[in-house]
């Protein structure tokens, strides 16, 4: 997946029972006009690459907006809008594109280079107040343009032809491939020029180069529709013609619409209890997928609130969980205890052979009398053991159970303590983080590449999630040390550095791996998930 914010785990649409598939050319293509139902865990912010941050907006991007590279079915970088994957010059930092020659947007401008530069210097352009603008960071001049010093034309990339493209990176990027395969995507030069700022802010103000169209949508609805786009260039190996989305945040609903028939693929929304429910029934359970995904669970401490300051309150916050417990007793879902900032199956560490995260260590380990301890020296310090903070989550069903839970160890393990829960919409929490409005948020993040540089940046400064506000010297320069080094051996080893030195400073609090449990019709086929790519590529599904 892409480095995005899931902001906790991750009216009902008309389905079809689902019936027996013949074997005929004419049941084949009877199928084909057959309406997938699927559900979303939650709503989707925007319709606009440039200024997507949420998980949500980049699933629907999967299925209508296609990079210079995309994802296969099997999560391998292949050629998207580009004619093969490059291979890079000068030290790894320059690529020279030559684009597909008559790919269309489905209003039916042709797809240019044009598209891609607009796309990544509107994304930098400081007017433009992209929250994930360093995106792009690593693009030569990425910094002079971002703070306004240079023009957005001066980032580096540039269209040499209509069908050609370059783009120079100020130093070289390991995931720079995944990268243009799910995030660094285009947009339409000819819509970008007539909204402005509206673009994408509604299905009618946004054009697809991929599989799909997005129909129905406004930018609020909890409903909407991906329709077959008949100007994508491999619009004949797209089996499903329309695919309708809903909203649906509660378990119990979600696998009563599946069991009823009304949807087909539930993501990312039966959780819990109900996970062990669809496990005891035969029928569910063999319709039941679980993928460990790379999405992590964690908590920012906001460095401005006098209690969160505190690095003993931190560290007693920490302590008092029993993230197996947590993970098996609560969530029920597969998922797993985070052991520190950095997903397991991410990399593997090539000094040792370990994974990565193994190679770390394990800074999340239980400990009732540690935690007493720490909220010990925490009251020495401010004063006083009467004591409130507040716990921001985003609405979700299992959102709330884990929540509970830690309000409760919390409130043992540090008497005095006064825990408060505030559970608001994926909107509100966002708007609150960015505001620095909260004393402790707790959210989803997906790193997604396969790399631990892109879960240990949410801590380093001037990262727009880095919600905390710590700025830590020790921290940053491992970093930007790491990001320089060529050398991978070299470059491991600092970045295991930086990862300890972010638990030493516990700024952030690891919670949990995250599992998605799917329940997937048996009468589909074509969809795969995996840790790198958890969202169902509709272009590859069937009726069987």
């Amino acid at each position: 997946m892409k480095k995005t914010l899931t902001f906790g785990t991750l009216a009902v649409v008309a389905g079809l029972a689902l019936a027996g598939c013949g074997s005929s050319s004419a049941n084949k293509a009877k199928d084909q006009n057959k309406t997938l139902n699927v559900t979303e865990a939650s709503e989707m912010q925007i319709a606009d690459p440039n200024k997507a941050t949420d998980a949500y907006s980049f699933d629907m991007m999967e299925q209508t907006t296609e990079g210079l590279y995309r994802l296969n079915n099997s999560g391998k970088v292949v050629a998207g809008m580009a004619t093969k994957v490059v291979k890079p010059t000068n030290n790894n930092t320059k690529y020279v594109f030559t684009l597909r020659k008559g790919a269309k947007w489905s209003n039916g401008d042709e797809v240019t280079a044009q598209d891609f530069v607009t796309s990544f210097d509107r994304q930098v352009d400081p007017k433009t107040k992209a929250q994930y603008a360093n995106r792009l960071e690593t693009f030569k001049n990425y910094a002079a343009v971002q703070s306004g010093k240079m023009k957005p034309s001066a980032l580096g990339v540039k269209a040499t032809g209509k069908y050609k493209l370059t783009v120079t990176l100020s130093k070289q990027n390991p995931t720079f491939d995944y990268d243009l395969a799910t995030e660094l995507l285009p947009v339409n030069t000819k819509l970008v020029k007539k909204y402005g700022s509206k673009y994408g802010t509604n299905a009618s103000k946004v054009a697809a180069n991929g599989p799909y169209v997005l129909k129905n949508w406004n930018g609020t609805k909890d409903t909407w529709q991906y329709v077959k786009n008949d100007k994508y260039y491999k619009k004949s190996s797209v089996k499903i013609n329309k695919v309708n989305v809903q909203v649906v945040k509660t378990s119990s609903t979600a696998e009563n619409l599946f069991s009823a028939g009304k949807v087909q693929e539930t993501r990312g929304t039966i959780s819990g209890t109900q996970v062990k429910e669809a496990e005891n029934n035969a029928k569910l359970k063999k319709q039941l997928v679980k993928t460990l995904t790379g999405a992590v669970t964690v908590q920012h401490f906001n460095k401005d609130r006098k209690l969160t300051a505190n690095s003993d309150f931190r560290k007693a916050a920490s302590a008092a969980l029993n993230l197996k417990q947590l993970t098996s007793k609560i969530n029920q879902d597969g998922s797993q205890p985070l052991k520190n900032l950095v997903a397991a199956g991410t990399a593997k560490d090539p000094n040792t052979g370990k994974d990565f995260a193994d190679a770390v260590g394990n800074y999340t380990k239980h400990s009732d009398a540690q935690a007493k301890a720490y909220w010990k020296k925490a009251v020495k310090a401010l004063g006083s053991s009467n004591q409130k903070v507040n716990l921001l989550i985003s609405t979700s069903d299992s959102g709330k159970n884990m929540a509970e839970y830690i309000q409760s160890q919390w409130e043992k393990d540090m008497p005095g303590l006064k825990v408060t829960i505030t559970s608001v919409p994926l909107q509100q929490e966002i708007t609150k983080m960015f505001k620095k409005d909260f004393d402790v948020a707790q959210f989803g993040w997906t790193g997604g590449e396969p790399d631990p540089l892109n879960d240990l940046e949410i801590f380093q400064k001037g990262n727009s999630v880095n919600f905390t506000g710590w700025n830590d010297k020790q921290f940053n320069t491992l970093m930007d040390q790491a990001a320089t080094t060529t050398n991978k051996k070299a470059r491991y080893t600092l970045l295991k550095k930086a990862a300890r030195r972010a638990m030493e400073v516990r700024g952030v609090n690891p919670i949990d791996q995250q599992a998605q449990i799917t329940l997937l019709s048996s009468k589909v086929g074509g969809l795969k998930y995996s840790a790198t790519n958890t969202t169902g590529q509709y272009r590859y599904a069937y009726w069987k």
